[in-house]
């Protein structure tokens, strides 16, 4: 998998930013996954604390599907912690509307290196057609590190959510899963 991403922090506070992301599949065969855009506006309010306003729109395009969604954000942060609400009125699926909550921190215990931490919950408030059954609460969760060799970055995470387990293929899946990657920044 590859993504490229692209973005401009003007000395205002505003910011917009781009990416797109493609799958090297069994073969030869690359796949579109999709892109995001998103732009907003951030801002320091006092001593270490900072807000941030936005629009976000995302276009998915997977084997069995393709969603295009937008959200509105807001979000507090005081280095190392971090807070967002998201809110979709069409997510996946027109009439469908949801609320993301997510709370990041992340800590440096030595130069060039990155403990981090995730813990999110999604939550439908009203859904005219939702494409999945089952709980309208999900919550997701990460716990990662991170080490910077200059511009290049390499990092490993276990992550999981719930409730319950995963189905796809006909088959039932373990939500929990391991990821590894490199990123380089220019």
């Amino acid at each position: 998998m590859v993504s490229a991403r692209v973005g401009y922090d003007a000395p205002s506070g505003l910011y917009v930013d781009g990416s797109g992301t493609v799958a090297f599949a069994r073969g030869d065969e690359v796949r579109f996954l999709g892109v995001q855009g998103d732009v907003g506006y951030a801002r320091r309010v006092g001593n270490g604390w900072s807000i941030d306003l936005g629009a976000a729109h995302n276009q998915i395009s997977l084997p069995y599907g393709s969603y295009n969604y937008s959200e509105a954000y807001v979000g507090i942060a005081r280095s190392p912690v971090s807070a967002y609400l998201f809110v979709s009125p069409n997510y996946f699926r027109s009439g469908v509307v949801t609320v993301y909550g997510q709370v990041d921190a992340s800590v440096s215990p030595v130069r060039n290196w990155l403990i981090s931490a995730h813990l999110g919950s999604l939550n439908i408030l009203e859904r005219a057609e939702y494409p999945y059954s089952g709980s309208s609460s999900q919550y997701d969760w990460r716990l990662g590190i991170q080490r910077e060799f200059g511009n290049v970055e390499a990092h490993v995470a276990v992550s999981g959510g719930g409730p319950g387990r995963q189905y796809y293929d006909g088959l039932s899946h373990s939500r929990t899963a391991v990821t590894a990657g490199m990123s380089a920044s220019f």
